[in-house]
């Protein structure tokens, strides 16, 4: 039998206690949630060889999870670049955000449905959720469950990333977009054709004829559409550019 990859956002022992201190699930988010206190967090090796990679190619991706970032990461840079926020990067490295910047951005309802069924079965073969979710996650017995985690949760830091809303990653310091162009999850050719990456290879096709169907309530839709509203709003603005 295959083992399955273990995450390494897991927070429990000592790592548990870290995460409690500064308001989080996740001991991963602790440098997030110090630059959003103002306080720029020290970076262990392999954050600042992230950065590295990022200034290397000369184009900053911020990567919204549910929205085929990883293969988008792996294509730039050759490694994940992870789940750190225009914040993040604006407070760790100065002068990150003048780069040519770009980040894909998806139907919020899709996206959630995405992220609802990813949830329910603790991840896939190759990627887990966090320890500190997977146990409610597996226990949703349907949407109605998902909804009512997010009407409890008092700030991003208590959802696992899957269903963060994407403008939460996207904002700067000052609320507003921080990133140069937003690409929707169903045009990813599209970055092809960004300045200074015209002859990159490998851009990752998605099988549109095979969506899943909405499977949502008027009232659950409803809901998803109030909750994400912010996000709504940028991938109509991303679909109508």
């Amino acid at each position: 039998m295959p083992q399955v990859r273990q995450s390494s956002t897991g927070t429990t022992g000592v790592n548990k206690l870290v995460a409690h201190a500064f308001g989080v699930r996740l001991v991963s988010d602790v440098p997030e949630r110090l630059c959003r206190w103002g306080i720029a967090p020290r970076l262990d090796a392999k954050r600042r060889e992230r950065l590295s990679r990022i200034r290397e190619r000369g184009v900053l991706f911020v990567h919204v999870p549910k929205n085929a970032g990883t293969s988008v990461s792996h294509m730039l840079y050759g490694t994940q670049v992870k789940h750190a926020t225009a914040r993040y990067y604006a407070k760790v490295a100065p002068g990150m955000l003048d780069l040519p910047s770009f980040a894909v951005v998806r139907d919020p309802v899709e996206r959630f449905l995405s992220a609802f069924a990813y949830a329910r079965t603790g991840g896939t073969r190759d990627r887990i959720v966090s320890e500190p979710f997977r146990g409610r996650y597996e226990a949703f017995r349907d949407v109605d469950c998902a909804i009512a985690h997010l009407q409890r949760a008092r700030s991003p830091f208590h959802l696992d990333h899957i269903f963060r809303p994407q403008a939460w990653y996207l904002q700067g310091p000052d609320g507003a977009l921080a990133v140069d162009r937003l690409v929707p999850y169903d045009r990813l050719d599209e970055i092809a054709d960004m300045p200074g990456l015209e002859r990159l290879g490998g851009i990752p096709r998605l099988n549109t004829s095979k969506r899943r169907p909405c499977g949502l309530s008027e009232r659950q839709e409803a809901f998803v559409r109030d909750f994400y509203a912010a996000d709504c709003d940028l991938f109509a603005w991303a679909c109508a550019g």
